[in-house]
């Protein structure tokens, strides 16, 4: 088990909720998929892996300047724009969508749980908040079916269908949407926050009455085709323990109280991203919260889990298909 950082509190049974849940999601891999082509258990569809800036601001606050963010420069890495499902699906069915961050050469320690020396990444969700929002739940719908997990909650929680209902949508583009960590992180040894990509671009796509397949990916090409897009990316610095917790990702911070910080600006230049090339590494790549500084270690019972999970399924995967992972 993870050792506990002053903030976190154990969720009852953690360590076996999440040993059974990648037990299920194993199960569920070696059913999907044949050895040589196995997908990712989450978020197995990429709209969009592309090259990216990640330009620090200069003149942060004293307190920001952690970790990524000690010093004005600029980093080079890989956005991977992705669909939530576990199984690859039309783009014009409704999801949630992700953000993936990999930024390279970041000097630092790292957590012991990373298994990249020299990467931050940060993984983000197109809502500041899940109702999913304690490793019990997530446990239950990875565990059950979706007939008796819908079932369930409709019965104890309706409020959770609601609120995932809410979460999936059809957006415009990858790039036209913000997205938020939903998990907190460490700001060095005292300080907890969240992280959001806020959309920034000039240019944003067309919306469209049908939506095609691989529409996502269309409308991010036609973008980058004549244009830079961009982001902000913000910090949101927790001000109030009670209200602000790490334990229960459904509890949205208020941004009133803990308003959003610019720390960097992330780019995405001009860009031919549907290649074979460009598909094979999205596959290679291993996106992760255990990709890590210390100084911005994940924390709370949801990302304890995800951290687990993510370098478990990862190295799994690509064992399993016998294929080289690329940092």
């Amino acid at each position: 088990m993870t050792s506990l950082t002053r903030f976190e509190t154990l969720e009852p049974n953690e360590d076996e909720l999440v040993a059974e849940m990648i037990d299920a999601m194993h199960r569920q891999q070696e059913k999907d998929y044949p050895h040589g082509a196995t997908g990712r258990a989450a978020h197995a569809k990429h709209t969009g892996l592309v090259e990216i800036t990640f330009t620090v601001e200069p003149d942060l606050p004293t307190q920001l300047r952690v970790g990524v963010f000690a010093q004005p420069r600029t980093y080079n890495g890989w956005l991977r724009f992705s669909n939530g499902n576990g199984s690859p699906q039309p783009d014009g069915v409704k999801d949630l969508r992700g953000a993936a961050i990999k930024l390279h050469d970041v000097p630092g320690e790292r957590i012991p749980e990373s298994d990249e020396p020299t990467t931050q990444d940060f993984i983000l969700l197109n809502t500041p908040a899940i109702p999913l929002g304690t490793v019990k739940l997530f446990h239950e719908v990875i565990t059950l079916s979706q007939a008796k997990f819908a079932a369930k909650m409709l019965a104890t929680s309706p409020h959770v269908v609601a609120g995932l209902a809410k979460a999936v949508i059809t957006p415009t583009s990858p790039a036209d949407i913000p997205y938020w960590s939903n998990t907190a992180s460490l700001l060095g040894p005292d300080q907890v926050v969240k992280y959001v990509l806020q959309p920034t671009s000039a240019y944003t796509s067309p919306k469209r009455e049908k939506h095609d397949d691989f529409y996502l990916a269309d409308h991010l090409q036609e973008h980058l085709s004549q244009t830079d897009a961009t982001f902000d990316f913000m910090v949101q610095l927790r001000t109030d323990p009670d209200t602000m917790p790490v334990e229960d990702i459904a509890v949205r911070w208020d941004e009133e109280k803990a308003p959003l910080v610019k720390v960097a600006t992330v780019t995405i230049p001009q860009q031919e991203f549907r290649t074979a090339a460009r598909y094979a590494l999205a596959e290679e790549l291993a996106f992760s919260l255990a990709h890590t500084l210390a100084e911005h270690r994940p924390i709370g019972a949801v990302a304890r889990a995800r951290t687990r999970i993510y370098g478990h399924m990862a190295a799994w995967r690509h064992q399993r298909d016998q294929r080289t992972k690329t940092v």
